[in-house]
């Protein structure tokens, strides 16, 4: 599995920054690590360019150009369960740009590749290991100079592809192997042009990319190298570029933009001998194939092209091994950069909002019979505000849905991906939450929880129950947070059960409204309490309120 270049995009105000400062104390009282903000986009929020192998937990690692995934704020990679999807919170975030590709490192843990410059605010430049706890691996550290495209594990040896120089300061060119120890080793095939895929069969690393030399000798776009770092024979002389490569027995399956092999054609997609031998297998892609995985008998394509062999087939198309389409048409409708089979279950990562008709944003999984699978980490509509308590994630928004089942406006998500029971059914949008004990203090622009009247703030047990709490500040409550038995609401009410209260007020857990009063001029978006000083922020438009 390979991937393509980096793309991304994110706009922050000043009003979220201040509710994500909220939500991370909140996590850090909780225990939580990293993932602190929220997304206003289902799934995730751009593009997704790698879906990794399980790892032995049977998790996936997604990377691309994405900065959030559902409510979190993820930066460019996310570890997904693999029956629902969600995402796994705790897993540290990648900054400064696109992870091109994760690959499971065997014992829980990943090494990811791309254009980042960060992980959990740890520099790393290009390429990290990311333990099976979380944690980062301090000591493996390979540095490359550029961007890194592709990553193959052998034993104890992580080989990178891609448009980097040196590594940890040493001549590397574009390809090079560092052993899971983080010592850079010998092996340079000094390709002479971009790498975009490695794959490896026994002794042997296939590279594909967009070079026309490797050590000196002609060899376009394709070329094997030993792990003792002589080259191959094998040459399959492409006229254009190698995005995909896999191997299955003695076949090396190759995807691209290509047109001919060796002279002879074979658009976008083509099998050579590990001898080096031209196959009979011709998919014919009309567009190019950016992404390859073979399971048995059939060769799963991803890319960006629209007929195989003739017959219509949407960015994605499965071929068997003998040459002959198959019936297996998931039909995305835009891009597929990645392509991963897990037993009878093929993952698929692109640019695509639906498959089959049905909405999956970026990322979704397809049975080897064509049925769309329900593993969908999917919100209907925009999250504003998220609390941690425990092992349990309350978010609040604008969504009716979480994956297929009813929660309006607000919800309860286990940290392993489990939606609770939890079903307050707010009757408007909800746009701040915060915790104390076993309550769940809500607020937002609604008239009704759990079908009794609440007017913009309500009070729920961690157990669902709606409390007697119910001060009625006559309009919306932008922010909430708890101290001791005071519970401090600022938004766009000018009072509480006809008392005057500009914008900002303080009640207490058992209903009664104190005397703090700072009478503001202008709308509040946030508060942050730090000891006794209680922190407050607004006057802005917040643009959440754009996406209910």
């Amino acid at each position: 599995m390979t991937a393509a270049s980096p793309r991304g995009w994110r706009r922050v105000t000043l009003a979220l920054a201040l509710l994500a400062g909220l939500a991370f104390m909140l996590m850090l009282a909780s225990g939580a690590r990293a993932t602190d903000r929220i997304s206003i986009t289902q799934g995730p929020n751009s593009i997704v360019r790698t879906i990794s192998e399980p790892d032995v937990n049977g998790t996936r690692y997604l990377g691309g150009g994405f900065t959030a995934f559902d409510p979190w704020d993820t930066g460019s990679g996310a570890l997904v369960g693999t029956t629902s999807g969600a995402v796994t919170p705790a897993f540290p975030k990648v900054g400064g740009g696109n992870v091109n590709v994760a690959t499971p490192d065997g014992s829980g843990g990943f090494y990811i590749g791309g254009a980042f410059n960060s992980v959990n605010g740890t520099r790393r430049n290009y390429a990290a290991h990311i333990n099976a706890d979380g944690s980062l691996d301090a000591a493996w550290n390979p540095s490359p100079s550029s961007t890194v495209n592709a990553i193959a594990v052998s034993g104890s040896t992580v080989y990178l592809g891609g448009r980097f120089t040196t590594v940890g300061g040493t001549t590397r060119n574009r390809a090079a192997a560092v052993g899971t120890d983080g010592t850079l080793t010998n092996w340079n095939p000094d390709a002479g042009g971009e790498v975009t895929a490695l794959a490896i069969a026994g002794s042997t690393v296939y590279i594909g990319g967009q070079f026309s030399s490797v050590g000196g000798t002609t060899r376009r776009y394709a070329a094997a190298v030993g792990t003792d770092g002589t080259l191959s024979s094998w040459d399959p002389n492409l006229n254009g570029s190698v995005g995909a490569i896999a191997i299955s027995g003695s076949t090396v399956y190759l995807g691209g933009g290509f047109t001919t092999v060796g002279g002879t054609t074979r658009n976008r997609a083509a099998a050579v001998g590990t001898d080096g031998t031209l196959t009979n297998w011709n998919p014919n892609a009309l567009g190019e194939v950016l992404a390859i995985a073979v399971s048995g008998s059939t060769a799963y394509l991803g890319g960006s092209f629209t007929t195989v062999g003739g017959t219509t087939r949407n960015y994605a198309a499965a071929v068997g091994t003998d040459g002959t389409l198959t019936n297996w048409n998931p039909n995305p409708n835009n891009a597929v950069f990645a392509i991963t089979v897990s037993g009878s279950t093929v993952y698929l990562g692109g640019t695509f909002t639906s498959v089959g008709g049905t909405t999956r944003n970026r990322a979704a999984a397809v049975d080897i019979d064509g049925t769309l699978t329900s593993w969908d980490p999917n919100l209907s509509s925009g999250v504003n505000a998220l609390a941690i308590s425990g092992s349990t994630i309350y978010l609040g928004g604008s969504f009716t849905t979480v994956g297929v089942t009813t929660r309006n406006r607000v919800a309860a998500i286990g940290t392993d991906g489990t939606l609770t029971n939890w079903d307050p059914n707010a009757s408007g949008v909800v746009t701040a939450l915060a915790i104390a004990g076993s309550t769940v203090y809500i607020g937002g622009q609604f008239s009704s929880v759990a079908g009794t009247t609440r007017s913009n703030v309500a009070a729920v047990g961690t157990d669902g129950t709606l409390t007697n709490w119910n001060p009625r500040p006559n309009n919306r409550v932008n922010a909430i947070a708890v101290s001791g038995s005071t519970v401090y609401l600022g938004g766009w009410f000018l009072n509480l059960n006809g008392t005057a209260r500009n914008r900002a007020a303080a009640v207490g857990t058992d209903g009664t409204l104190t005397a703090w009063n700072p009478s503001l001029n202008n709308n509040f978006n946030a508060i942050v309490i730090s000891g006794s000083t209680v922190y407050l922020g607004g006057g802005l438009h917040d643009r959440r309120w754009h996406h209910q």
